[in-house]
């Protein structure tokens, strides 16, 4: 009832009811489809030198939309959390489980030139992880992104959990971030975390698009 009372206020701008339908229906097909595609992401907000409590790096984990079946990983670090004057700063590497009904090894990881490990303790009293992304000083990066492809029954929940190990993890995640300015005399430190990221409801993507796209008719016809 009020989107019709809103289609018709637009319709005295001289555009005719099925356009703006047409219109409006586009963007929310689009956000549909890609609405699809599952994603879950987390904050590293542990630290073993730095105050906890601070979000530090966030990690994305998603159904791939390029390869059926892979699993996509993105780690980001959050600029906030830090300042940087020199050029040698990122994430030198990356720790995470995985289903241990599953079978993976370094093959299955893809996209990325890192050394991968199996069973590494990711240092600073966080435990041990079922694999670690290893890079370098001169490979250090704000985002590490890389997939898992070829891996029988896995989802991206297959990678959001703790471990088992021993010494076990009970955060999803660790990395190694380097190169910032001192903080309270730290430069290098220790990351881990497990902590969700609250995501927007698909709902109200697809009403904000649609609304995006019948206001800019609007105001085009204005």
């Amino acid at each position: 009832m009020e989107f019709n009372k809103f289609l018709n206020g637009l319709f005295l701008s001289g555009l005719s009811k099925g356009r703006l339908i047409k219109i409006a229906v586009l963007p929310l097909v689009v956000v549909a489809a890609q609405a699809e595609a599952a994603t879950i992401s987390f904050y590293l907000d542990q630290s073993n030198d730095l105050l906890d409590g601070v979000n530090y790096a966030q990690v994305t984990i998603s159904d791939s939309t390029t390869t059926v079946g892979d699993i996509d990983f993105s780690v980001e670090i959050i600029d906030s959390a830090f300042t940087v004057s020199g050029d040698n700063f990122g994430l030198q590497n990356f720790s995470f489980n995985y289903d241990l009904s599953l079978t993976i090894d370094a093959s299955n990881i893809v996209g990325s030139i890192w050394s991968v490990s199996e069973n590494k303790n990711a240092g600073g009293g966080f435990g041990k992880f079922g694999l670690q992304l290893s890079g370098n000083g001169g490979s250090r990066t704000d985002i590490l992104n890389f997939s898992i492809t070829g891996v029988d029954g896995d989802s991206i929940d297959s990678y959001a959990l703790a471990s088992i190990l021993n010494p076990s993890s009970d955060e999803f995640f660790a990395a190694h971030i380097a190169g910032f300015d001192e903080i309270g005399g730290v430069t290098s430190a220790q990351f881990s975390g497990s902590t969700s990221v609250v995501p927007v409801p698909a709902s109200v993507w697809l009403f904000g698009s649609g609304l995006i796209g019948l206001v800019g008719v609007a105001r085009r016809k204005l």
